[in-house]
């Protein structure tokens, strides 16, 4: 049992050091050696758990992947459309996902540009069905009933809006000279235009101005 323990610890430090260095270095940029070093374990042991960089970049990525994907599963309930508070929810389980990994976006679109057959496997991997299923098999043309068209659009305009101020901060610190602060305040103004905008398309009540 303790050896089965100690063997469960080292095989999550490995992951959470494979992890770090995928986020910051990308696929191309980290090698075993560097993972090996970054877990403080020899290289031999390092493959003794995984056997190479590809199964330890694809359980990385399934991990952070599945995170998003029980996210976006949440907005479909007993093949009922999204309510609003669902979509809020789901709003701020994104905000919170990106301050935990805020090197995320950048690293899935650039592993998305550097191998997009793959990427796009996993994506549909995680996609739950039965989003498809539910969403695509109404064409929302009842009043309060919204088809697949309706979730493209909303997922595309929730994602832009809370993942690349993420993304621009670096470009937008070195252009204007502005401080984290100002970049902090500008993440949440654009989650809340996230939130008003997903009102208005859902034909809700937009909040009070403050």
């Amino acid at each position: 049992m303790k050896g089965e323990q100690n063997d469960q610890g080292t095989a999550k430090e490995i992951r959470e050091a494979a992890k770090r260095l995928f986020m910051e270095k990308g696929y191309d940029g980290t090698t075993m050696q560097a993972i090996a070093d970054s877990s403080k374990v020899n290289k031999a042991l390092l493959h003794y758990y995984f056997e190479s960089k590809d199964r330890l970049f694809l359980l990385v990525f399934r991990e952070e992947l599945s995170e998003l994907s029980a996210s976006l599963a949440s907005l479909w309930q007993e093949g009922q459309s999204p309510r609003m508070e669902l979509l809020e929810d789901w709003i701020d389980s994104l905000i919170a996902f990106r301050d935990r990994s805020p090197r995320l976006p950048l690293f899935i679109i650039t592993e998305m540009t550097r191998n997009p057959g793959l990427i796009k496997e996993l994506l549909t991997e995680f996609l739950p069905p039965t989003i498809l299923l539910q969403a695509g098999g109404r064409k929302g043309t009842s009043k309060g009933e919204y088809g697949l068209p309706v979730l493209v659009e909303l997922v595309g305009m929730v994602y832009s809006l809370v993942f690349f101020p993420a993304l621009a901060a670096p470009m937008i610190q070195h252009l204007l000279g502005v401080d984290s602060p100002l970049i902090d305040e500008l993440m949440v103004s654009q989650a809340r235009l996230a939130k008003d905008l997903v009102r208005r398309r859902m034909g809700g009540p937009l909040p009070a101005s403050s």
